[in-house]
């Protein structure tokens, strides 16, 4: 019994629950996907910058006008550092993420012909781009199956009792052999609308979760 009395749902082999966990939150969220607008590798890493710590509602007000001005690597290298900063000025620590940009881009001009890198590994050496940055990217602008961890896939990994680690790089080890390949980016879309309507980090709505009895998570509300 967990500690508010309700039950534990029985074990089974990981891997099955996870599968059914897809396939619930697939019904219970067909619209789930990544929430930054963007048209180009380009502009989704301009957008994962200033998303950090940020709103993505926020970031998609800001990034329309920031794209139609900016198309290129080049564009952003040579826009004076602090007319970006004014540009992104609504998003918080803008003058971090403006100079992140720009040196972001400068590498892109330098080593990758003006080109986002189609590799984890190139994409980790880019200026204030870390893994989750990079697989996000990879899974959305480049088709290929990666985990991106943000905050909603930590917490309900955590809670989904799919992993007991704290970071984030860990965390995405940690799903790799248990998420199907091909539904890998599907998979973070899924949690992160669940995350967003349902599993709330103070309160989640457990009572009226769809995957509520496939997840072992003990502080459950009734």
């Amino acid at each position: 019994m967990a500690r508010n009395g309700t039950k534990r749902p029985a074990k089974r082999p990981i891997k099955e629950r996870v599968k059914k966990i897809i396939q619930k939150l697939n019904r219970a969220h067909p619209d789930a996907k990544l929430d930054l607008n963007f048209s180009n590798p380009l502009e989704l890493l301009i957008a994962l910058i200033l998303a950090a710590q940020a709103r993505d509602d926020l970031v998609n007000q800001v990034t329309p006008a920031l794209f139609a001005k900016y198309r290129s690597a080049k564009d952003y290298t040579a826009a004076p550092l602090e007319q970006l900063r004014q540009e992104v000025r609504r998003i918080n620590f803008s003058g971090v993420k403006s100079r992140r940009i720009k040196n972001c881009c400068e590498e892109l001009v330098r080593r990758f012909n003006s080109e986002v890198p189609r590799n984890l590994n190139d994409l980790l050496t880019l200026p204030g781009v870390g893994r989750k940055t990079a697989n996000i990217v990879l899974g959305n602008a480049f088709g290929q199956q990666a985990i991106g961890v943000d905050t909603h896939v930590m917490r309900l990994s955590q809670r989904l009792r799919l992993t007991r680690n704290t970071n984030p790089d860990k965390i995405e080890f940690d799903l790799m052999p248990l998420v199907p390949e091909a539904k890998r980016v599907r998979f973070c879309h899924l949690l992160q609308y669940h995350g967003r309507r349902v599993c709330f980090a103070k309160k989640p709505r457990c009572p009226v979760c769809v995957i509520n009895d496939l997840c072992p998570y003990r502080d459950k509300t009734t």
